[in-house]
């Protein structure tokens, strides 16, 4: 039996990430550029996480929801590095979301998934707890897709942590609400997901400690990430260093994934100062796709 930990990542919403790069602002309505450069990558939060915790040597199963129609980028992705495939086939096709950057500038493109699904599939079917020999960590992360309860990752993190699982949760709104019910062992909130679940948005050292101090009512850790600037780890601020951004898609799943690793995986101090170099790496590449350990160390 294998020593390593072994994490579990749930992505319900995955997605292909396409990073199309325009050579100037666009000036108005209507405007059409030709000189244009795309770059794809497959990705959904859970799947860049498990990619990242992959790279670092974990034991990693991906689960979650794939459209039959393009499931062969993941599946050879998810091959190419070591993660085993739990994902259950859905009718349909897997999003695909689009970066579009320029100069000094950017907007992002998020499409809903799997829109035409009907019902959810069995919560056991999803997790396949019963394949699992012991347990170890769960990561559920991303938005869920419209025929997906709110509750959804209320119901898997308390299933979950009745076998004995250690359970991270990066969500927003009513299904990251509902989550805290459970109470997961780490929660990664923005600042601005913060809110819903606190009253406010963080701004000052003071606001943050306030929020993180409310959040541990409901959850063991708490990571709040605040963009550029850096992220709170149960309350410390760790800075991020300046990097030339190309792409944000990945950061905050890099860095949770690095958090996770650096806390459970393969403990070790300093954790927090590992995931924000992680997550700032993450930012210079397109597409979501993953930094190398050498630009993680340079930043560390």
């Amino acid at each position: 039996m294998s020593t390593k930990t072994r994490f579990l990542c749930i992505c319900m919403s995955p997605a292909i990430d396409a990073t199309v790069k325009l050579p100037r602002a666009p000036k108005g309505e209507g405007e059409i550029f030709k000189d244009v450069s795309e770059e794809e990558n497959v990705g959904g939060k859970t799947v860049n996480v498990a990619r990242w915790l992959a790279l670092r040597g974990a034991d990693v199963v991906c689960g979650g929801l794939l459209g039959e129609e393009n499931d062969r980028p993941f599946a050879r992705e998810l091959a190419k590095y070591g993660i085993e495939d739990r994902f259950v086939r859905v009718s349909g096709a897997t999003r695909r979301n689009e970066m579009i950057v320029w100069p000094g500038g950017s907007v992002k493109l998020n499409r809903a998934a799997f829109p035409g699904l009907a019902a959810e599939p069995p919560l056991e079917t999803l997790l396949s707890l019963h394949s699992f020999s012991e347990p170890g960590v769960a990561i559920l992360s991303g938005s869920l897709p419209p025929a997906i309860p709110k509750d959804f990752y209320a119901r898997a993190a308390a299933a979950l942590k009745a076998q004995g699982w250690t359970v991270a949760v990066d969500a927003s709104g009513e299904s990251m609400r509902l989550a805290l019910e459970s109470h997961p062992d780490l929660i990664k909130p923005n600042a601005e997901e913060c809110e819903p679940l606190v009253g406010f948005v963080p701004k000052t050292a003071e606001e943050f400690a306030k929020a993180t101090a409310l959040l541990r009512e409901k959850a063991a850790h708490v990571v709040i990430s605040d963009g550029g600037a850096g992220a709170w780890f149960d309350g410390e601020f760790v800075a991020a260093p300046k990097v030339d951004v190309i792409d944000t898609t990945a950061a905050g799943d890099t860095l949770l994934a690095e958090y996770c690793w650096r806390t459970f995986g393969a403990p070790c101090e300093g954790a927090a100062k590992w995931a924000v170099a992680a997550g700032s790496a993450a930012c210079t590449m397109p597409g979501g796709a993953p930094p190398s350990a050498a630009a993680v160390d340079a930043l560390l």
